[in-house]
């Protein structure tokens, strides 16, 4: 019983003094702060003046006026102002990453902007020049094909050379004199390297009369101001591999006369011997030139022909295949030759006319030198051969005259 009077009389006297020292006025617990950091409640002016002059109750002996303790707005705000610098230092660095951004961006698009424009100038200009460009590309393209034609031509001309010279060479083999116990073995030999050659010679006049036409398409023949008028004069091609020679001559006989009497000229040769005797339309011939007298020395040619006669509808065609050996004075000097002789029928608006075209690809010569003396003398004797030949065909041309007048008279 004596505890719980004592306890309640504790608990009075703790009533009574926190009545006695309860403030007067009481302030909120969370204040708004503003903008700068102070309060933003209405009546904060108000509850700092009325703190600075209101009496507080310090005892129970009376009040005191006492004035009160101003309030500390920097210790609340301080942290607030922390947090507002820091997303401060936040925004200044994002929008210096965006500034460097735009100002990247900025230059990017500005080169892109000058590339389009270089572009768009460029193919303005393409459409301005348009027609000068296809033309030129045109002719650029026209210019490659006939290049690539000359190029291919040059090649197969070049192995063709090629094959000769290796047919001459072996020739040359066959026919050198060899050196054997007795004339018989001797003679045996030549004979057979002789039949050799013709067969290969005779072998080529199909090909070369399937070339006739393409052969003639490129040739400008010249013609002669007089009928009956031949001549020969050879001349080196662009390439400088062979010499050729091209001539028309308008015949005013008949067309079968004149068949019959070239073939007597080109099949025919008094001063060779026959050694393909019996092939239809196919002669071949063996002679030996010699020009000592004209040209001085032992200058001589060996030469060996094959010709046939080719008779067609509108035309009668005779392929000549030429092999012509350098004896004495020109030995090691060959010449590998071919020609064609076209005589064409007449028709109401033109003539009968002649055209002859020939090919010597001459070997061992020296064509770019011009010192090479004995390579000069050996073409004046193939010029001296050929004017032996033009001789044959204007005498055929005589005949045929004479025998025309004699017909008349």
């Amino acid at each position: 019983m004596q505890l719980d009077r004592q306890t309640d009389a504790s608990i009075t006297s703790l009533s009574a003094y926190s009545t006695e020292f309860r403030p007067s006025i009481w302030f909120p617990d969370n204040p708004v702060v503003g903008a700068k950091g102070t309060t933003s409640s209405p009546t904060s002016s108000l509850c700092r003046d009325v703190c600075q002059i209101i009496p507080v109750r310090t005892s129970t002996s009376g009040t005191t006026l006492t004035p009160a303790q101003p309030w500390n707005e920097s210790k609340l705000s301080e942290p607030r102002r922390e947090i507002r610098f820091q997303r401060q230092k936040r925004y200044v660095k994002k929008a210096k990453e965006v500034r460097q951004s735009l100002r990247y961006q900025v230059a990017e698009l500005s080169a892109l902007l000058d590339q389009l424009q270089r572009v768009q100038a460029f193919a303005n200009a393409a459409v301005a020049s348009k027609p000068a460009l296809a033309t030129w590309r045109a002719i650029a393209v026209r210019q490659k094909e006939r290049r690539l034609e000359s190029e291919a031509e040059q090649r197969k001309l070049r192995a063709r050379v090629a094959r000769q010279s290796e047919l001459i060479h072996s020739m040359n083999e066959l026919l050198q004199p060899s050196i054997a116990h007795s004339p018989v073995e001797s003679s045996e030999v030549h004979s057979s390297s002789t039949t050799m050659l013709f067969k290969t010679l005779m072998q080529e006049l199909n090909p070369l009369h399937a070339l006739t036409d393409e052969v003639t398409a490129d040739v400008e023949f010249k013609l002669s101001t007089l009928p009956m008028q031949f001549a020969m004069v050879r001349s080196w091609n662009e390439e400088m591999t062979f010499l050729e020679s091209s001539h028309a001559t308008i015949v005013p006989f008949g067309f079968d006369d004149t068949c019959r009497a070239l073939s007597d000229a080109l099949l025919t040769n008094p001063r060779g011997s026959i050694c393909c005797d019996g092939i239809l339309d196919t002669q071949g011939f063996k002679c030996r030139l010699d020009f000592s007298q004209e040209l001085g020395g032992s200058v001589s040619l060996l030469k060996q022909s094959v010709t046939r006669r080719y008779i067609e509808s509108d035309r009668v065609v005779f392929v000549s295949r030429m092999l012509t050996e350098g004896q004495g004075t020109f030995e090691g000097l060959y010449t590998n030759g071919v020609a064609w002789y076209v005589l064409r029928r007449p028709t109401d608006d033109s003539s009968m006319v002649l055209e002859t075209y020939s090919r010597l690809m001459p070997v061992g010569l020296d064509v770019i030198s011009k010192i090479d003396e004995r390579g000069s003398e050996f073409m004046k004797a193939l010029a001296r051969a050929d004017q032996d030949e033009v001789d044959s065909i204007i005498a055929m041309f005589e005949r045929m005259l004479l025998d025309e007048i004699q017909s008349i008279l």
